[in-house]
C-alpha cells in the first residue's frame, strides 16, 4: 500500500492504481459463444479480437499492406503526378 505522501493529484499514479482496480476491461457483456448462438458473427469476431489482443505496450506493431492494384487511384502515391 502506498504511503500517504505518494497519494494525491501530484503522485503521477494512474487512476485505479491505489484501489487495485483491474486494468482489464470486459469488451462485451456477452461471451463469444453467446454472440455466435444469436447469429452475431461480426460482433463475436470483434469481441474475440479484443479479448485476444496483446497488451498495447508490449506487443509488436504489425501492418497490413495491400497489393498496388487493390488501392484506388485517388490514394496512390504516384511520383509523376502533379500535386
Amino acid at each position: 500500500m502506498p504511503s500517504k505522501r505518494e497519494l494525491g493529484p501530484n503522485s503521477a499514479g494512474q487512476s485505479g492504481d491505489q484501489q487495485d482496480i483491474s486494468d482489464l476491461t470486459d469488451a462485451n457483456d456477452e461471451s463469444v459463444e453467446e454472440l455466435l448462438e444469436e447469429s452475431n458473427a461480426f460482433e463475436a469476431e470483434a469481441v474475440l479480437g479484443a479479448e485476444d489482443a496483446e497488451p498495447a505496450d508490449e506487443a509488436e506493431v504489425t501492418t497490413h499492406e495491400l497489393p498496388e492494384d487493390d488501392i484506388p487511384a485517388e490514394y496512390r502515391n504516384d511520383q509523376n503526378r502533379d500535386v
